[in-house]
């Protein structure tokens, strides 16, 4: 099949990568499966995968202005269809997404209980699944903290309208380091927001994150107006030193499992 130009631009040396085969792929009941992409994999990926793109995300990567976004956009979605289609036993050129209002991708065709939620920063891109359930993930750089280099926490006014009064008040209280607190706040937010699947439509400082020391280290939980959300599982992911990641999945002692290509 043609890929109408979308063969990974400027590609260097590949890293390996190889394609789980997609009737061995299996999501049991309860269970989250996340899967990394380094961006040494994004060129052997783009390449592998560019075929399976429908022509609007094939016309959106190719209005990308550099090849190294592009291609990222075609390995991410290449890559998520690919495990979707292995997930349902269909190919992944089938499947049909669209976006939702709040930018998350979403499967039209074929309907299924499927939970995906996809986060990327510079470095890394993290693909979860989960079946019947809502499902977010996000992850962010460390390097720097956020916002270009700059602590973004010690900017005045950082998080106004994003974090509720208890997750300032511990951003305050982890000055003058606090760029870890910022990322460790603003990864579960988005985690959970996305999971939501509301987007910034709701006031995101109605939800409060915090550590959940009850069910050990990197367990965290929420709340909507003081009130906990029950049933779902909050985590910290361990994507390397260099990031900060999180997950929030609205079911009750999920197992989270890591996988790569």
């Amino acid at each position: 099949m043609q890929h109408d130009g979308l063969a990974a631009r400027g590609t260097g040396a590949a890293a390996p990568f190889v394609l789980p085969q997609p009737e061995r792929l299996a999501l049991p009941d309860g269970a989250v499966q996340v899967w990394r992409l380094d961006d040494a994999q994004v060129d052997p990926a783009c390449t592998r995968l560019a075929h399976t793109l429908a022509p609007d995300e094939r016309a959106r990567a190719l209005a990308y202005r550099h090849a190294r976004h592009c291609n990222g956009y075609i390995a991410r979605r290449g890559l998520l269809r690919w495990l979707v289609g292995g997930y349902l036993h269909c190919q992944p050129e089938a499947l049909r997404l669209t976006v939702s209002p709040f930018g998350k991708p979403v499967l039209q065709w074929p309907q299924t209980g499927l939970a995906f939620s996809v986060a990327h920063t510079d470095g890394l891109a993290l693909l979860a699944f989960a079946r019947d359930c809502r499902l977010g993930v996000d992850v962010e750089r460390r390097a720097g903290g956020v916002a270009g280099g700059v602590n973004a926490a010690d900017v005045p006014g950082f998080g106004r309208g994003i974090f509720s009064v208890q997750e300032a008040q511990v951003l305050a209280r982890a000055r003058p380091a606090s760029a870890e607190a910022l990322l460790s706040i603003w990864t579960r937010k988005e985690a959970l927001l996305k999971a939501l699947g509301t987007g910034l439509s709701v006031d995101p400082t109605a939800y409060t994150t915090e550590d959940d020391w009850r069910r050990g280290a990197g367990h965290w939980r929420a709340s909507r107006d003081g009130i906990p959300m029950s049933g779902w599982t909050c985590l910290d992911l361990d994507a390397g030193a260099g990031f900060r990641a999180a997950l929030a999945v609205s079911l009750p002692d999920a197992s989270v499992a890591w996988h790569r290509c």
